[in-house]
């Protein structure tokens, strides 16, 4: 009897600690019919959805379902054949599907899927859900992320170190159903009894390292190692929806006799038709896979081979079979040996014409040279006006000088490339220091900040948001604790004293305003309530000032509050919907009526909200809100009661992301920085999930702050229009009526990439950060930035 492949498997998903809605979906399917297993083998399948609660989620349930029906109803034996075709009709349906709904417009889902069969594992990926396995005591990543980033690092522009730090990191290029048609990768790994695949989305692969996720899956079984990891990246941040599938190989199985073995290339194309992959690059070497060989171990996408392949059952490499002479093949010996001789004096030649001028392999050494110098003459005349560009015209003579550099060079060509080499640093520098100038970006410690470690060493006490309060001329410094359980006022050193007393229940969103410190708690089951405290000469917080009880009709409905945010003596609580698809509601306490009020939970006024999932949310003047969305997006809506619907906040001039690198530490053997993706007409934020809002007034005028971690920056934007209307009905996209610019963005990546609370100074121009600068139980770091002076002209 064949042995038969066996498997330990637990999954397990988790919303995280910043999201109202879990978007990710994940399923596996083991046949328990030995034939179809061993026929087609146990699919496993992870997808995390984009596009808002109504559109995410659907598309990447669809994801899921879909592939896991047509895989195994496709009767073909190639699981690589058969796993791109379910794929590409999940990418089908989901496009259809959004189609259908302007609601549901630019829904998609990255998609990790893996196939184990016999001692293979076939492994494809849309996005940047991973795979990864862990063999012998060792972690690889299996998939490869479709994201900016990486194809900066294919096109050799970017280092993998540089690509790990990024601002653009989290940028992804492809998913499933945004687009008719996708290109999907798919790989072949040859599996040993105890290794385990882990198949994960960012949510996980985003908040533990590499290394953790080995000794984690190493150490416990999957039923168990799942929970750790989940538990991990919440303890890490939990800044995303978290799910893991992990896969422990107990007993190889056989191949099937006339199984496909997986090919070595080079080429990572997809073709068109829906049911192949294209083979290698010209030239490319080809050869079986050995399937339980170590040195075979590394990502191999996967080629279907072109026809049938000799059963190669009991050997432990591929064979070369020679056959015998026949008399026609001595007929053909002389014409092959002329033709042999004539290969030879080819590659003689060849050799000398390399040598005399075109150098190895076929460079043109003269041509790049040329071409080089052009394009760093280019370069220059675009510094000032447009240093964009002239970063791309440098990567291009870069890539033409580093075409030479391994060939044998004459004297007078080795001088020519050094002396471009020397120019291209002279002009890289000044591309990146313009480039800085020109998009308004600032080193964060050259801007007029402060930094102090706030001292903690319990994890659970951590700082997580931030709250500031003038009171009798002091202000008072509070913040939540990482347990969302617990508040605590910070004293001059920056310290965390005890525990506050006064506040009931679990905390959701803390802010400060005319002089209180509001607190959005969930109190006991589903009841919830914003208390206001007015703290005394010590920053106590004694008794409430009142205690307002969310209307529980609201909660009933479905409505959960989530957070708080106030300017002036207006107070608003934002409740999303469980229930209803793109659905929240505010509600407008006004602060010098509900305090001290007989009747504080008389109903206030509320609107109700169209706009998609909203994870954090900033008051102006005017009653006047910022909503960020999880999809990125920006948005504003003016309260006015009753039913709206908020307006995308357009950009009036496009804002440059910062560039991974310094012009101070610029080298021509560092890759010139490639010019990030930039906001073009609407403000979007790649990641929102790391991403905060605030308001403040800068020099008398109202700004708006976004906290961007993913791309370790702090935008200052002012207002340039806005509307006293509110969007009609249903209008989310399109041209909005709310523009801002850019007043300065500072960066840092060690300060910014992890902002856990944000809070503006009760007066004027002062912004409060508290950020997170490594492991949840490492010190946070308190930022203040005096938003009304220029930072000082120092290099980034």
């Amino acid at each position: 009897m064949s042995k038969q492949l066996r498997l330990d498997v637990a999954q397990l998903t988790d919303v995280g600690r910043r999201r109202p809605h879990n978007e990710d979906n994940m399923a596996y399917v083991i046949p328990k019919d030995a034939q179809m297993m061993a026929k087609k083998g146990a699919l496993f399948i992870v997808a995390d959805g984009m596009g808002g609660h109504a559109a995410g989620e659907v598309a990447s349930e669809i994801a899921v379902d879909t592939i896991s029906k047509v895989y195994y109803q496709d009767d073909r034996d190639d699981v690589a054949e058969s796993l791109v075709y379910a794929i590409k009709r999940a990418n089908t349906s989901i496009h259809q599907r959004a189609a259908e709904s302007v609601m549901r417009s630019g829904m998609g889902t990255t998609c990790v899927a893996a196939v184990l069969r016999g001692s293979t594992a076939y492994v494809a990926n849309v996005g940047d859900s991973r795979a990864y396995l862990v063999h012998k005591g060792q972690v690889r990543q299996v998939s490869q992320d479709h994201s900016w980033v990486e194809e900066q690092v294919r096109a050799g522009l970017l280092t993998q170190d540089q690509a790990r730090s990024h601002a653009q990191r989290n940028v992804i290029t492809r998913s499933l159903g945004t687009n008719a048609e996708v290109e999907i990768d798919i790989f072949a790994e040859p599996l040993d009894e105890n290794d385990s695949l882990l198949l994960c989305s960012d949510g996980l692969s985003g908040m533990v390292d590499d290394e953790e996720l080995r000794s984690i899956v190493d150490q416990y079984v999957p039923r168990e190692s799942v929970y750790h990891l989940v538990e991990r990246a919440n303890e890490n941040g939990g800044t995303d929806n978290i799910t893991a599938i992990v896969i422990r190989v107990q007993e190889l199985g056989w191949e099937p006799p006339n199984a496909r073995r997986p090919m070595r290339m080079t080429s990572r194309e997809v073709s068109e038709e829906p049911t192949k992959i294209m083979g290698s690059l010209v030239g490319a070497p080809v050869g079986l896979l050995a399937p339980n060989a170590d040195a075979s171990y590394g990502n191999t996408p996967l080629r279907v081979a072109s026809g049938p392949l000799t059963s190669t059952e009991g050997m432990a490499s591929p064979q070369t079979v020679v056959p015998l002479p026949s008399p026609r093949s001595k007929r053909l010996l002389f014409p092959t040996l002329a033709l042999f001789v004539l290969l030879i004096v080819a590659l003689v030649g060849g050799g000398a014409f390399w040598f005399l001028g075109l150098g190895q392999l076929g460079v043109n050494v003269n041509e790049s040279l040329t071409s080089a110098d052009q394009h760093i003459t280019s370069a220059r005349a675009k510094l000032t006006l447009n240093p964009a560009n002239a970063l791309q015209d440098l990567q291009i003579a870069q890539q033409q000088l580093r075409k030479v550099q391994t060939v044998s060079l004459t004297s007078d060509q080795r001088a020519k490339l050094d002396s471009l080499n020397s120019d291209l640093e002279t002009s890289t520098k000044s591309a990146i220091t313009n480039y800085n100038q020109r998009y308004l970006i600032s080193n964060l410690l050259c801007a007029n900040t402060t930094t102090v470690s706030i001292a903690s060493g319990d994890a659970k006490v951590q700082p997580s948001g931030l709250a500031v309060v003038q009171h009798n001329n002091k202000k008072f410094y509070y913040t939540e604790g990482y347990d969302y359980r617990s508040l605590y006022l910070m004293d001059e050193q920056h310290k965390l004293g005890d525990k506050l007393k006064g506040v009931d229940g679990q905390i959701t969103s803390i802010t400060g305003a005319d002089g209180h410190l509001l607190v959005l708690t969930l109190n006991s089951g589903t009841s919830y309530s914003l208390q206001v405290f007015t703290p005394d000469d010590s920053g106590a917080l004694t008794t409430s000032d009142a205690k307002i009880t969310i209307p529980e009709d609201q909660i009933k409905k479905g409505y959960k509050p989530l957070l708080v945010s106030a300017w002036d003596k207006d107070a608003y609580v934002l409740l999303t919907s469980t229930n209803a698809d793109n659905t929240a509601l505010i509600l407008d306490y006004a602060l010098d009526k509900v305090v001290g009020a007989t009747d504080a939970n008389a109903a206030p006024p509320e609107m109700q909200l169209s706009s998609a999932n909203i994870l954090s949310m900033a008051a102006f003047p005017g009653k006047q809100l910022f909503l960020l969305l999880d999809n990125g997006t920006v948005q504003s809506v003016q309260f006015n009661g009753g039913k709206g619907a908020a307006v995308n906040v357009g950009v009036q001039q496009p804002i440059y992301a910062p560039l991974n690198a310094s012009a101070q530490a610029f080298t021509s053997k560092m890759a010139v920085p490639a010019p990030a993706p930039q906001i073009q007409t609407t403000l979007l934020i790649s990641r929102a999930t790391s991403s905060v809002l605030s308001a403040m007034k800068v020099g008398g005028t109202p700004h708006l702050f976004v906290a961007d971690g993913a791309s370790h920056r702090l935008l200052d934007l002012n207002l340039v229009s806005s509307s006293s209307q509110t969007a009609p009905k249903g209008q989310t996209t399109g041209t909005s009526p709310i523009k801002v610019q850019l007043s300065r963005q500072y960066v840092s990546t060690n300060l910014l990439s992890n902002v856990k609370g944000i809070a503006a100074d009760p007066g004027e121009n002062i912004l409060y950060l508290v950020s997170q600068t490594g492991p949840v139980d490492a010190l946070r770091t308190q930022l203040t930035i005096d938003a009304s002076k220029a930072p000082t002209d120092c290099q980034l």
